[in-house]
């Protein structure tokens, strides 16, 4: 029996995303099982795509990708402002794979692992949630059999960086839930044990910018790994940190919630928290509501788990661990 955690990476590739795959591919005890895409950063067809071209990089033609849907659940697809580069890969354009996706769909790859290994796979989710809520809604009975989900998504007002770093296409929002709220509220009231990382987290600098230490180390490794993942650096570096929008940060931003998984311990602060997702008017469309009143508080709202706070020397650690380096 394999040792390794069993995982099942849900993106949209994407930048940071495609970091994370390899990182699943090289962390030494983790054993992905498959990559469902979504229409998230880019239409799903795209994403899938890009996901089959970094698996070719990486020589990992045994991974299956499954195509999600080309839209949300109830509306149509909107376009990401984050710039990812003409390819979706900081313009790296490589060639058209010859690798195809599978003939299955993400919720039926996600049900068939579940209930082939209950209690024993992870789901890291690092775009928004329409692939798990389907999966969810198909057979709600591998709710209690997933282990657990890792999300990057929401922005909850724990610190500054929540709102003055909003990616969804209004104030208040983050894209992974804008993209699909109905999808998120799905999952958030489902049960199931969900960590999120927030705005809060995943934009706060002095957590997960790289620094020049940690970069010079990835150099020093000299392999494809961190070879790509130095290049995604220096193009969101130069193409995505704009200081008079508040946005500052070189690291890839999803491969906070793969090195959360990763190791824990990065998690210093988590706490359990009632949030509900808004569904309607644009001007809050996809705002994580945080009730965190002191009286009259909703308690019917869904409890989710939530960082707080993660040790951003670990994190470096783990980032520069999964890409191959010996810590």
């Amino acid at each position: 029996m394999s040792e390794k955690r069993k995982i099942i990476l849900d993106c949209d590739p994407g930048t940071d995303d495609s970091v994370c795959i390899i990182m699943a591919l090289t962390y030494p005890d983790v054993e992905l099982l498959g990559i469902t895409t979504e229409s998230g950063n880019l239409p799903a067809d795209k994403t899938a795509s890009n996901a089959l071209r970094i698996l070719e990089y990486m020589d990992r033609g045994d991974i299956p990708v499954a195509q999600g849907m080309m839209h949300p659940m109830l509306r149509e697809y909107p376009k990401d402002p984050y710039s990812h580069g003409e390819d979706g890969l900081g313009n790296h354009f490589f060639p058209e794979p010859k690798l195809k996706p599978v003939d299955q769909s993400p919720a039926q790859m996600i049900i068939d692992a579940v209930l082939a290994n209950p209690g024993e796979v992870t789901l890291i989710c690092t775009s928004c949630l329409t692939n798990i809520a389907v999966a969810f809604m198909s057979r709600p009975e591998i709710i209690p059999l997933v282990k657990e989900i890792y999300h990057i998504g929401g922005a909850y007002g724990i610190t500054e960086y929540a709102f003055r770093n909003a990616t969804g296409d209004n104030p208040m929002s983050e894209w992974n839930i804008y993209v699909d709220p109905e999808a998120a509220r799905i999952v958030y009231e489902s049960k199931v044990k969900l960590t999120t990382i927030g705005l809060d987290i995943a934009f706060n600098p002095e957590a997960v910018n790289i620094s020049e230490d940690t970069i010079q180390k990835l150099k020093n490794l000299n392999n494809r790994q961190a070879k790509y993942a130095l290049e995604i650096i220096e193009y969101i570096d130069g193409n995505n940190s704009i200081e008079e929008q508040g946005i500052f940060i070189n690291g890839p931003i999803d491969t906070t919630a793969m090195c959360c998984f990763l190791d824990p311990t990065i998690m210093t602060d988590v706490r359990e928290i009632n949030v509900a997702i808004d569904c309607g008017e644009q001007l809050t469309r996809g705002m994580t509501i945080w009730d965190r009143r002191d009286h009259f508080r909703w308690e019917h709202l869904p409890k989710i788990r939530t960082v707080f706070e993660i040790d951003g020397t670990k994190y470096q650690e783990t980032f520069y661990k999964a890409l191959g380096g010996k810590v």
